[in-house]
């Protein structure tokens, strides 16, 4: 019996906790993290669960009207106004474009600020929380071509009046 040299048995087992985190195809994401040193499971982390945030149209919009109950009346009035899919597809859209300048936000840093004015950098963490050293960067490469590289959550349609 063969036993796996380290880094093969590195690669399984990066590829199989991606596929656990819900990575359709972890075969690219594992390669540029072994052989380029990018934190990529990092990567695909954040950029899940920006995605998931985006597609929570339901969740969020009921912590909307929990926090500003004086919108309940609007909501149901779009929502009796609107087509549900039509509805749907524009507040997904809204979602995603929101995730899409959340991750170019990250990704800017200190860039966006002048001189005198303090950045910030993600950095990846280990299970500790201890960090790796490596920088969590060009989310917004990925984010927008995100779609299908995770198992996405259910959603509830947002049509019905009162739903949320």
């Amino acid at each position: 019996m063969t036993v796996p040299s380290p880094p093969t048995n590195r690669r399984t087992q990066l590829a199989d906790a991606m596929q656990a985190a819900g990575c359709v195809d972890p075969r690219d994401w594992v390669s540029s993290e072994l052989d380029e040193n990018i934190p990529q499971f990092a990567r695909f982390l954040l950029l899940r669960d920006v995605h998931h945030l985006a597609d929570a149209v339901q969740d969020t919009l009921a912590e909307a009207v929990y926090d500003r109950p004086d919108l309940q009346d609007t909501l149901t009035a779009l929502q009796a106004a609107v087509a549900p899919a039509a509805l749907e597809a524009l507040l997904l859209a809204y979602g995603r474009a929101l995730g899409n300048g959340f991750v170019m936000t990250l990704d800017d840093g200190a860039m966006a600020q002048g001189a005198d004015t303090p950045g910030w950098q993600l950095m990846e963490t280990d299970a500790d929380g201890e960090p790796t050293g490596r920088l969590v960067q060009g989310l917004h490469e990925d984010y927008l071509d995100f779609d299908g590289a995770y198992q996405p959550l259910a959603r509830a349609p947002c049509g019905t009046p009162g739903d949320a």
